[in-house]
């Protein structure tokens, strides 16, 4: 959309190399054309959405409504998730609302050191998501009641000391696990662990933390944390979940933590 029109907005997905032949996704949003804008050595991956549909007034009426976006988002990140599964991608987040092509690559030509520097960064890796859980723990087993109140006493010590020997097993293997993935990565972070309202399990999470990862090094990262969880299961109660590879969205402000998050320059 080369100019501006007041019935649509360009929302713009995120970056691809410019010239580099790539499977494009054939939809984004609601069901849009994808298309690619030009800018510098890059490109920036678009869709023209109806601004009745997704313009400033309609996301400051919804933008915080779970029903309304959540689909939205989904779409944003498939769009995104085709382009990493074939190629490097730098991600955009939301909201992108653009009234023209001219209006985005202006705003981004506002950023273009940072984002070229986010660029070089991340080309060559996609993101790994890791998350550690305690396997099922089998059920307590029948004892018969203490004598005296001694042998009460002694007992609970007992099992208090078994339980802390237990944790410090547990941590020692959790940072031992994200030290080795870590080793294999350009970067890593580690995030608070998801509630059990949004994982949809009883069991906590012990680690939850991502990696971007080289491309050629994909298959061993994904080697080792095999490895590691099998050891886990098998000596501590734990299993190892490994997801990707993602749009690197961990990783856009690494190339320069100084800077203002990267994502918020343009979405």
């Amino acid at each position: 959309m080369s100019a501006a029109d007041a019935t649509a907005v360009v929302h713009p997905y995120g970056f691809i190399q410019r010239d580099e032949p790539r499977t494009m996704p054939e939809h984004g949003i609601m069901n849009a054309d994808v298309r690619t804008i030009p800018f510098h050595d890059l490109e920036v991956v678009v869709s023209d959405l109806e601004a009745a549909s997704f313009g400033e007034a309609v996301w400051a009426e919804h933008g915080e409504d779970t029903r309304w976006v959540t689909p939205v988002v989904a779409a944003h990140h498939e769009v995104l998730q085709h382009l990493v599964e074939h190629g490097d991608v730098l991600p955009l987040q939301l909201p992108g609302i653009y009234p023209s092509d001219e209006v985005l690559i202006a705003a981004l030509d506002s950023s273009r050191q940072a984002l070229e520097r986010a660029w070089r960064f991340l080309a060559g890796h996609a993101e790994w998501s890791v998350q550690i859980f305690p396997t099922s723990s089998p059920g307590p087993t029948e004892t018969p009641a203490p004598r005296s109140g001694r042998e009460y006493l002694e007992r609970r010590r007992s099992q208090q000391g078994s339980r802390d020997e237990a944790r410090r097993r547990r941590e020692l293997a959790v940072t031992d696990t994200h030290e080795a993935l870590a080793r294999e990565a350009t970067a890593s972070v580690v995030r608070a662990p998801l509630d059990s309202a949004v994982t949809g399990r009883e069991d906590p999470m012990l680690l939850n933390s991502a990696y971007l990862v080289p491309h050629q090094g994909e298959q061993r990262f994904v080697r080792i944390a095999e490895e590691h969880h099998r050891r886990m299961v098998a000596d501590a109660g734990m299993r190892v979940e490994v997801t990707g590879p993602w749009p690197p969205y961990s990783f856009v402000g690494a190339a320069d933590q100084n800077s203002d998050d990267l994502t918020g320059t343009a979405p």
